[in-house]
């Protein structure tokens, strides 16, 4: 075997062993290309929940803005009415304080007329101490005047309290519907960011992954390099191979040239110095072609039915 023929051996080996290598990496390749896709699409399909979390969060978020509009008319409402309840309640007060005073101006006012009522008249004689009593009276009976009669003030009190109570309810209801909502939207925000979390993290995974797949695609394509190296140098064996082939026919074909070459010349020669001539000197002279070693180690056959001798003289 020469040193040629044992360089290719070693490296179709080399190439078998590559190619085992290159498959085995495309193995890991496919793996890791597959287990980042994998990632990304559980990835995209967090992200896409989120998303449907957060449009929901957004349309519960518009309902409570909705709801708290019907707040400020009623705050407005509740107002007035607490207004008018402070109204009544310091009219009932201030008829409370009143009272007092209207009862003693009536209580005077018993006691004079039961004094006139009462004294002898022999007593009212005394024109200026009935006068007095009559002024008196009068004076009481004016002032007693000013007093206004008290209004249903409890019933009053009662219907705006009623009234204020009643639009209270209506803020605690409208309230309790918005904490509801916002409860409601709030569950969705935590969804949505912990989707989002779990989406970043799938994704620093789907990273790594996508890292392996780089890593060991590069390691793919550093063995096709290697194998397209050995495949140069086995082709470069080769041609070589050839080349030698084909050198070694065209000096053999040289060789016979030349030897052809020295029998014409010596055919020529023969003839120039009139002596006899074979028929290979005539073919060497007129024929003008080319005979290979085979056709000149070989003795010249005659065809079939020809009688020519291998040498005939003229």
């Amino acid at each position: 075997m020469s040193g040629n023929d044992l360089k290719l051996d070693q490296l179709e080996i080399m190439a078998s062993d590559l190619r085992r290598k290159r498959s085995e990496l495309f193995e890991h390749v496919n793996r890791w290309r597959d287990e980042r896709d994998r990632i990304n699409e559980s990835a995209r399909k967090m992200r896409e929940e989120a998303i449907k979390h957060k449009e929901e969060r957004d349309k519960i978020n518009a309902q409570v803005a909705e709801v708290k509009n019907k707040l400020q008319p009623l705050y407005d409402q509740l107002d007035e009415k607490r207004k008018k309840l402070a109204g009544i309640e310091q009219q009932v007060q201030q008829g409370y304080r009143e009272l007092p005073r209207k009862k003693r101006v009536e209580r005077d006012l018993n006691t004079v007329e039961w004094e006139v009522m009462t004294t002898p008249t022999r007593e009212l004689l005394d024109r200026e101490r009935e006068l007095e009593l009559v002024e008196r009276a009068n004076t009481l009976r004016r002032r007693l005047s000013t007093f206004k009669k008290p209004p249903k003030r409890t019933e009053a009190t009662m219907e705006a309290t009623a009234e204020a109570k009643a639009t209270e309810m209506n803020i605690r209801q409208i309230r309790d519907e918005m904490n509801t909502l916002r409860e409601e939207s709030q569950k969705h925000h935590e969804s949505m960011l912990l989707l989002h979390r779990k989406a970043d993290e799938e994704r620093e995974k789907a990273n790594q992954a996508h890292a392996k797949f780089v890593e060991y695609l590069g390691d793919v394509k550093k063995a096709e390099q290697e194998l397209d190296d050995i495949s140069l140098q086995v082709r470069g064996i080769r041609d070589g191979l050839r080349a030698d082939d084909i050198k070694g026919e065209r000096d053999k074909m040289a060789k016979v040239n030349a030897r052809v070459e020295a029998l014409r010349a010596e055919a020529q020669r023969k003839m120039a110095a009139g002596e006899k001539l074979s028929f290979d000197d005539l073919q060497f002279i007129y024929g003008g072609k080319a005979e290979s070693d085979d056709d000149e180690e070989e003795s010249p056959k005659s065809s079939p039915g020809s009688r020519a001798p291998s040498k005939q003289s003229f």
